[in-house]
C-alpha cells in the first residue's frame, strides 16, 4: 500500500554550563530503510566539539506526544523498526554530558578567624551600647514631654459619629440590628468613642506625691472632676448634676481620703461593684469594719458597722461614720456590695444589675449627696452601672435614650468609663429588659395592696395580673435538647413533649461511684467535653435556686427502664430530700414506677429501702437508704428523706395552696436549708409525672419563699421567667400562675393591718462595740458537726415543724455565682 510518513527532528541539552557543546539540527539525518523502518544518523562530535569529558547520545520515538522508544548510544546512529503504517512520528535526539569541577584545599586560618570574631564582638558591643543611649535619650525626653503635656489641657477629640437616639419602642429592633453578623455594628459603634475624651488636665493626679494614690497609672481623674488628689472623679447623670461620684477601689493608704471624700460630699450610699479579691489579684482594700471588729478608726474618721445582710448577689452593710475634728452627729452609710460579676466577661442576667438598682434606689432620700460608685479601677464596671442607672431615668422621662452620647460624656468626664464592648452591649439588654417587662418585684409590706390592685378587672378586659402573664416569654425550644431526643433515649421519656436542655441536664455515669458531681457554686454548667464523657441519660434538669446555680433538680417519675439510673442520680448527687408530687398511678395513668417497697429492693446495681415511714394529713414521710451493689462499706448508705405530697391527686391545681406550703416549710427545717449554706449546695429532687407541671410550682414557690424569708420581697414573674428557661413547660397556665400568688398571700398573713413575717436570720446586728459575732463557720469539719446534731434533732421536732406558721430566713453566707461571660437581651420574634 501506499506509505505515508512525517518526521520532525528536535535537539536538547540535558544541562547548561558556562560553555556548551556544539551541536546543531542539520547535523542530524533520517532515511527509510525499509517499508516501516527508519535510520537516524548526525555527526559525532568531537572532543573539542563536547567541551569536556564524552557525554551520551539519546534519540525518542514520539507518536502524539507519547515516547514509544528510547535509544540511548555512544555514537550517534539509532535504528526504528516495525513501525506502524499512516502514522506520524516525531523524533527527539539529546546530548548528555558532563561538568567537571575541580576541588582545590584550603588550610584552615585560626588566627584569622579568631580575630574576625573579636572584631565581631566589639562591634556589637559598641552598637548595644548606642542603642542603650539612644533609649536613654528618648525616655528622658518622653518624660520631659509628658512633664510638659501635664501643665495643659488635652488636645480635642475626633468629631463622634452621629448616632440617633433610640425610642423606647425601638430598642428591640436597634439591639437586633447591632448583634447580628457577630456583633458588628456595636463593635465599629463603640470603638469610635475616644477612649481618652477630656480638655481638662491631669496635673493633680500625676503629681509625685499624689502618684501612689493611683491604683493604674493609665486611668487618671481630670483636676476639673477630681477632689483630694485622690484618683476619683464626679459625674454627671442625664438628669441630675454630680449625682454620681465614679472612683477606683481604695487602696490601703487611700481609704482616709476615701472616707474624707465621703463626708465633705454627704454621700450617704456606696455602690462597690467588685469584691476585694478577684482570680488571686487584690482589686480593693476593705474600708469597712468587719462584724468582729465592729469599730475601725481611718485618721479622724470613725467607721462602725451597725448590720450586715447577705443576700445571692450583694451585701447589704449599715455603717455609722463620725469626724473626730467636726462635733457634726454621726451619719449614716449604706455599704451595697454586688458580688455576682464574673472575674472576666460581665453578668448574663441584665436583671441582676437591675435588682441592684432597685437595692441602691431605695437607699436614697431627698437629703443624699452623690452616689459613690467603685469597682477596681472606676471606670468599666463603675461606668456600665451609672450608664444603666442614667438611660433608665431618660428612658422614663423622654421615651427614648442616647446611649452612645451618654458614652461619650462619661468619657469626657473620665477616661475609659464603660470599658469594654461586652459592658456597651450590657446597657442595652437591661435597657430592654426594663422597658419589656418593668419592675415586677413586691417588697412583702405592699403584697396584699399590690395583689389586690393586680387582680381587679375592668369589665371584659384583662386584668393586670392576666397581662403580666401575657408578657412571660415562651422560650420555646430556645436551647438545644439533642441528647434526648436521640433515637437511643426516646423510651426513657415519659413524654415526647417535656426534654431536658442539653446545657443543664443532669450528668453522670454508670463507673463512677458516690458523689462524682462537682460543687454546684464552681461550676455554672456543663462544658460540650464532660457532656461528651457522660454515658448516661436521664430526664432531668438541673434548676437554679434563689442561693445556688444547681440547687435543684426537676426530673420526670422515673419508668421501669430508668429507676437504676434515678437511684444512682440520687446516689451520686448525694441528695438529702427527695420531693414526690403525684401518687404512682392516677386517674388509671401511670405517673411514677415506684421504686420502693416494703421489702429492700434492687435495680441494676442500686439497692434502696425504706427504713421508716410517718403519715401526715398532707404528705408521707419516708427515710431511704440507698446503697450501690459494687461498694459494701456503711459509709456509703446514702440517707434520703423522700416527701409524698397526697392532696395534688387528679387536680390540675392543690385544693388548698396553704398545705403546699406547710410541707415546704416542714422540709425547710428538717433539712436545715435556711440555717446551712453546704445543705443548699446539695441539690434536691423535685419529680411529678413530666418534671415539669406540678415540679414547676414547687420550685417558684421554694425560689420566692427564700426571696421572702431573706429580703422582705418576691418577684413571681421573674422567677417563673427564670424557669421557664431551665425546663419546658413550667407555669403554662394563667391558673398555675395566680396559683403562685395565692400561695404567697397566704403564707404571709395581714395581721393588725401588718404582714406577718418571720424573723430573718440572715442579718446579722451589732448590738455593741465588745459584742464578738461570728460568721457562720466556714470550715468543713464544723459545718459537718452542726449539721449532725441537727439531724438527730430533725425527728423529734417534726410535729413541731409541721405545726408552725413560721421558718427562719437563710443565713448570710449564701452566694449565688455568677453565668457567662456575655450579656443576652430577653428577645422573642
Amino acid at each position: 500500500g501506499e506509505k505515508k510518513y512525517q518526521f520532525t527532528c528536535e535537539l536538547y541539552y540535558s544541562c547548561s554550563v558556562s560553555i556548551e557543546p556544539k551541536f546543531v539540527k542539520s547535523d542530524v539525518t533520517v532515511w527509510e530503510t525499509s517499508h516501516n523502518s527508519f535510520y537516524v544518523n548526525c555527526k559525532n562530535l568531537s572532543a573539542n566539539d563536547w567541551n569536556g569529558k564524552k557525554g551520551n547520545y539519546t534519540a525518542n520515538l514520539i507518536n502524539k506526544g507519547t515516547i514509544e522508544k528510547n535509544l540511548t548510544n555512544k555514537d550517534c546512529s539509532f535504528s526504528f523498526e516495525n513501525l506502524y503504517y499512516h502514522t506520524e512520528y516525531n523524533i527527539e535526539v539529546f546530548i548528555y554530558f558532563y561538568h567537571e569541577w575541580k576541588r582545590q584545599y584550603i588550610p584552615y586560618n585560626d588566627k584569622a578567624v579568631i580575630g574576625f570574631l573579636v572584631f565581631l564582638i566589639l562591634v556589637t558591643s559598641l552598637a548595644l551600647l548606642f542603642v542603650l543611649y539612644k533609649m536613654f535619650l528618648l525616655k528622658r525626653k518622653r518624660k520631659l514631654i509628658l512633664e510638659e503635656l501635664s501643665d495643659v489641657s488635652c488636645p480635642p477629640a475626633e468629631p463622634l459619629r452621629r448616632v440617633e437616639p433610640i425610642y423606647a419602642e425601638g430598642l428591640v429592633d436597634a439591639y437586633l440590628s447591632k448583634i447580628a453578623d457577630e456583633s458588628r455594628l456595636f463593635m465599629d459603634e463603640f470603638q469610635s468613642i475616644p477612649r481618652i475624651f477630656s480638655n481638662y488636665t491631669i496635673k493633680e493626679a500625676k503629681k509625685q506625691e499624689n502618684q501612689s494614690k493611683n491604683r493604674y497609672v493609665d486611668i487618671l481623674p481630670c483636676k476639673y472632676h477630681s477632689s483630694f488628689h485622690k484618683e476619683i472623679s464626679i459625674n454627671n447623670s442625664s438628669c441630675k448634676p454630680k449625682k454620681y461620684i465614679a472612683a477606683q477601689g481604695p487602696k490601703d493608704e487611700t481609704v482616709c481620703d476615701f472616707w474624707q471624700m465621703v463626708w465633705e460630699q454627704k454621700s450617704s450610699i456606696i455602690v462597690m461593684v467588685t469584691r476585694c479579691e478577684e482570680g488571686n489579684k487584690i482589686k480593693c482594700a476593705q474600708y469597712w469594719p468587719s462584724l468582729d471588729r465592729e469599730t475601725e478608726i481611718f485618721d479622724d474618721f470613725v467607721v462602725k458597722i451597725r448590720s450586715e445582710q447577705h443576700c445571692p448577689d450583694y451585701t447589704i452593710r449599715h455603717l455609722i461614720l463620725n469626724n473626730k475634728r467636726e462635733k457634726a452627729s454621726e451619719r449614716e452609710v449604706t455599704h451595697i456590695q454586688f458580688i455576682s460579676w464574673p472575674d472576666h466577661g460581665v453578668p448574663g442576667d441584665p436583671c441582676l444589675l437591675l435588682k441592684l438598682r432597685r437595692r441602691v434606689n431605695s437607699f436614697k432620700n431627698f437629703f443624699s449627696g452623690p452616689v459613690v460608685v467603685h469597682c477596681s479601677a472606676g471606670v468599666g464596671r463603675t461606668g456600665t452601672y451609672i450608664g444603666i442607672d442614667a438611660m433608665i431615668e431618660s428612658l422614663e422621662a423622654e421615651g427614648r435614650v442616647d446611649i452612645y452620647g451618654y458614652v461619650a460624656k462619661l468619657r469626657r468626664q473620665r477616661c475609659l468609663m464603660v470599658q469594654v464592648e461586652a459592658q456597651y452591649i450590657l446597657i442595652h439588654t437591661a435597657l430592654i429588659e426594663h422597658n419589656q417587662f418593668g419592675e415586677t418585684e413586691v417588697s412583702l409590706s405592699e403584697f396584699h395592696s399590690a395583689l389586690n390592685t393586680l387582680r381587679q378587672k375592668d369589665g371584659s378586659d384583662p386584668s393586670l395580673l392576666e397581662m403580666e402573664f401575657q408578657k412571660l416569654p415562651k422560650f420555646k425550644k430556645w436551647r438545644t435538647f439533642n441528647t434526648g431526643s436521640s433515637e437511643d433515649n426516646k423510651k426513657k421519656n415519659r413524654y415526647s413533649d417535656v426534654i431536658p436542655y442539653d446545657f443543664n441536664r443532669v450528668l453522670f455515669r454508670l463507673d463512677i461511684e458516690g458523689n462524682q458531681t462537682s460543687d454546684p457554686e464552681d461550676e455554672d454548667e456543663y462544658s460540650s467535653d464532660e457532656e461528651e464523657e457522660s454515658n448516661e441519660y436521664i430526664n432531668a434538669s438541673f434548676i437554679a435556686g434563689y442561693w445556688c446555680h444547681k440547687s435543684l433538680i426537676a426530673a420526670q417519675g422515673p419508668l421501669p427502664n430508668t429507676t437504676a439510673e434515678f437511684l444512682l442520680m440520687l446516689y451520686q448527687q448525694q441528695t438529702k430530700t427527695l420531693v414526690m408530687l403525684t401518687d404512682c398511678q392516677e386517674d388509671g395513668n401511670d405517673y411514677c414506677y415506684q421504686y420502693w417497697g416494703d421489702e429492700k429492693k434492687t435495680f441494676g446495681d442500686m439497692e434502696i429501702e425504706v427504713k421508716k415511714t410517718e403519715s401526715f394529713p398532707m404528705y408521707v414521710r419516708r427515710r431511704l437508704e440507698i446503697q450501690s451493689t459494687k461498694v459494701s462499706r456503711k459509709t456509703d448508705i446514702l440517707e434520703v428523706d423522700q416527701y409524698q405530697f397526697l392532696k395534688w391527686k387528679g387536680r390540675e391545681l392543690p385544693e388548698n395552696a396553704q398545705e403546699l406550703i406547710e410541707m415546704i416549710r416542714v422540709i425547710r427545717e428538717n433539712g436545715n436549708y435556711d440555717n446551712s449554706r453546704m445543705n443548699r449546695n446539695i441539690p434536691m429532687v423535685v419529680h411529678c409525672n413530666n418534671g415539669s407541671s406540678r415540679t414547676g410550682i414547687f420550685c417558684a414557690l421554694w425560689n420566692l419563699l427564700d426571696s421572702a424569708y431573706t429580703e422582705k420581697l418576691v418577684d413571681v414573674f421573674h422567677v417563673v421567667k427564670n424557669l421557664r428557661k431551665e425546663r419546658q413547660r413550667i407555669v403554662e397556665t394563667i391558673e398555675q400562675y395566680q396559683f403562685l400568688y395565692t400561695a404567697l398571700e397566704g403564707a404571709f398573713p395581714v395581721e393588725n393591718g401588718a404582714v406577718k413575717t418571720p424573723p430573718a436570720n440572715d442579718t446579722t446586728q451589732v448590738i455593741n462595740e465588745t459584742t464578738a459575732l461570728l460568721d457562720e463557720p466556714n470550715s468543713t469539719s464544723g459545718a459537718d458537726q452542726k449539721e449532725a446534731e441537727e439531724s438527730k434533732a430533725a425527728e423529734s421536732s417534726e410535729q413541731e415543724a409541721k405545726e408552725s406558721s413560721t421558718a427562719e430566713a437563710p443565713p448570710a453566707e449564701g452566694e449565688k455565682p455568677s453565668t457567662t461571660n456575655g450579656p443576652a437581651a430577653t428577645v422573642e420574634l
